[in-house]
Order: structure tokens, then C-alpha cells, then sequence
């Protein structure tokens, strides 16, 4: 027991010569410890947040001009070309199944190549049931009977192609002075839209812009002073399938 205490007595001693021998150091060390604890604890974290706010106004400022910028194009955008743009492409590509548009279609075909049209069948479907998103185009498949030669019928099917909706033929039958075609008109749902506040709105490039001018020079019916009338036009029967062809299309 004497030897414990006379060892703690001892270690004590130490420490107090030590204390006496850098008392003068102690103080300087304190505040330099104090000091590095406050530039780690304090003040770097101070320049994290400082830098952090930086790349967060170059963020906001940068959203800010491309704000400006999508809304200086729409403010300068010609509204009535762009509504003549957007009705030329819907009537080259209807959004749903337009048997109207196909049937003044192979109407004022018909009467313009002057080849009669006689029967035909057609596969429709639902015309309530449009699935949106489709990646595929759908198609509505058309069979027509025609009377004439079988240039006549290609003269028919020149025509066809430069009238709208898009269509493409892709059955052709000739004998004598009759023939019938399959032709599968086209259309295509709008997508869902979800608008990126973050994308800019850009131009139609210049290919888009003449492939619009080309499809505008087009046979459409809404633009030509014709009015179709079916009944001297088409003879025979009329039958419809219950469901559409569902078709990728040639694009």
C-alpha cells in the first residue's frame, strides 16, 4: 500500500515539474488547438455553403434565361403558321381513325383521275377505341374495286399518293377493264404530354420544314373547292370487319 501511494506521489511530482517546466507553452497550444477546431468546425463548412449557394444561383440564373428564352421564341412564334403547320400534318396523319378524310379521299381521287369505284370493304374497328402511345402506326385497311385499265388504276394510285391522309397500297389486282387495290390508311394517337420546364424550345429544322411545304402541296380535300358525292362515286356494297388492321407503317 506504501509503495502505491508512494508511486502516485511520485507521478504527481512528475507531472508538476513538467507543468512548471511548459506552463509558458500551454496557453499558446490551447489557442492554437482552438484556432484549427474552428476553421474545421466553423469556417470550412461556412465555405461549403458559400460555394454550394454559388452553384445554386448559376443553376437558378441559368434556368431563369432559358425561361426567357423559350418565351421570347413563343411571343415571336407566328401563331397562324404554326396552327396551318399543325392542321397540315393532322390531316396527313389523323390522330384517330378519320373515315371521313378517307372517304373524301378516294372520293375526290376518283373523280378527279376519273377511274369509278365500285365496291368496297373496310376494316374500322371501334371508333371510340384509340390506345394512346402507340410506337407502331395503326392503320385502317381499305379494299376497293375499280373500273378501268390497269394504267388507269395507276394513275388512280399516283393520285392516291399525293392526296392526304397518308395511305400506302399494298395489294394490286388487274384483269381486262377492272382491278382492286388494299390500301391501308394511317393515323396516329398524340402521346401523353409532359412538359421538362428545363428543355429548351427549339425551331423546326429545315428538314421539317420542307417536309411540311411538300406534304402542303398535297391533295386535301378541306382545301379544294370539291365537294364529293358518294352515291355517284361508289356503287356496290359497303362492308365493315369488326376490328382494325393493326399495321406498322413504311416510316
Amino acid at each position: 500500500m506504501d509503495n502505491k501511494n508512494t508511486k502516485i506521489n511520485f507521478d504527481f511530482a512528475n507531472l508538476l515539474i513538467l507543468y512548471k517546466h511548459y506552463k509558458d507553452y500551454l496557453l499558446p497550444l490551447g489557442v492554437i488547438i482552438a484556432s484549427v477546431l474552428i476553421v474545421f468546425l466553423v469556417v470550412v463548412p461556412q465555405f461549403q455553403q458559400y460555394f454550394n449557394a454559388q452553384d445554386e444561383l448559376r443553376t437558378q440564373v441559368e434556368k431563369l434565361q432559358l425561361l426567357k428564352n423559350n418565351y421570347n421564341f413563343l411571343v415571336n412564334l407566328d401563331d397562324a403558321k404554326t396552327a396551318s403547320d399543325f392542321g397540315t400534318l393532322s390531316f396527313a396523319l389523323p390522330a384517330g381513325k378519320d373515315f371521313a378524310g378517307i372517304m373524301d379521299a378516294i372520293s375526290y381521287v376518283s373523280a378527279k383521275t376519273g377511274v369509278p369505284v365500285g365496291d368496297f370493304s373496310f376494316a374500322l374497328g371501334n371508333l371510340s377505341n384509340v390506345t394512346e402511345g402507340v410506337t407502331a402506326f395503326p392503320s385502317v385497311k381499305i379494299d376497293v374495286s375499280l373500273t378501268g385499265s390497269s394504267q388507269d388504276i395507276m394513275r388512280f394510285i399516283d393520285e392516291l399518293y399525293k392526296t392526304v391522309p397518308i395511305c400506302e397500297v399494298t395489294t394490286i389486282k388487274t384483269g381486262g377493264t377492272f382491278g382492286s387495290i388494299t390500301i391501308l390508311f394511317y393515323y396516329k394517337p398524340f402521346p401523353s404530354q409532359q412538359i421538362d420546364e428545363t428543355a429548351p424550345i427549339v425551331a423546326l429544322s429545315g428538314k421539317d420544314q420542307d417536309m411540311i411545304k411538300n406534304i402542303s402541296a398535297w391533295n386535301n380535300i378541306t382545301n379544294q373547292a370539291f365537294t364529293p358525292v358518294v352515291p355517284s362515286v361508289f356503287s356496290g356494297s359497303l362492308t365493315a370487319t369488326s376490328s382494325a388492321a393493326q399495321n406498322s407503317g413504311p416510316f
